[in-house]
């Protein structure tokens, strides 16, 4: 087994330690975190230790890293950390689910993850640092860009998704559409058109009704 390091220690870092342990070449030796974030000794049953030190105990040569960061600054916290990682050395780790479905043809890129239920057509392509939550599903030929997060979402053929961007629980974009980098698509919401950069795209979320459920004669 390849041992392999987490760089972070909150829920997507306890959740890459889960599918890496259960799912992977890899068994999971630390976390690591920016000393300035470093509040506990322990995550998981397993020891973390600042980020400015882990050379000492993990050497770049001994181990492997996954960066297991969030979405703030659309993404780009994380890029920063990968790219601090690889400029001291560090391989990075990718994922993929055994309970995804892809093609023959995909190529994982460093500290991508690709969770189960994923649907992945032939020819798609998946950058550098990009997260797929469980159950998107992917066209033929889509090409999804580096440091990205999407969220079950829909994508059809031929789409572009420049990098930078998320896509949220349940949206849809159209085929052959071209979501320009930094892209925000919330939740439920079906891009038809082509976006520029930096744009934010939401669905019409739904109201509370002014009747109480008590109310209701049948339920």
């Amino acid at each position: 087994m390849n041992r392999l390091v987490i760089f972070g220690a909150s829920g997507f870092a306890e959740m890459a330690h889960y599918y890496f342990e259960r799912d992977s070449q890899y068994s999971v030796a630390a976390f690591t975190v920016d000393a300035a974030y470093l509040k506990e000794t322990t995550f998981e049953g397993l020891p973390v230790i600042a980020f400015e030190e882990l050379q000492a105990s993990f050497p770049p040569e001994q181990v492997t890293l996954f960066v297991a960061m969030g979405i703030q600054k659309v993404n780009q916290l994380r890029a920063r950390k990968v790219a601090e990682a690889e400029a001291l050395g560090y391989r990075l780790a990718s994922y993929l689910s055994s309970k995804a479905k892809v093609a023959d043809d995909l190529v994982l890129k460093a500290n991508s993850f690709v969770m189960e239920e994923v649907f992945l057509q032939p020819k798609v392509t998946v950058g550098r640092d990009s997260i797929l939550w469980p159950r998107c599903t992917v066209g033929f030929r889509t090409r999804i860009g580096d440091h990205c997060w999407l969220v079950a979402a829909t994508l059809g053929e031929s789409v572009t998704v420049g990098d930078y961007s998320f896509i949220g629980l349940n949206a849809t974009i159209a085929p052959s559409r071209n979501i320009g980098p930094s892209s925000v698509i919330g939740a439920g919401a079906v891009v038809l058109e082509d976006t520029k950069e930096f744009s934010i795209y939401k669905a019409q979320a739904s109201e509370r009704s002014r009747v109480p459920s008590y109310r209701l004669p049948r339920i």
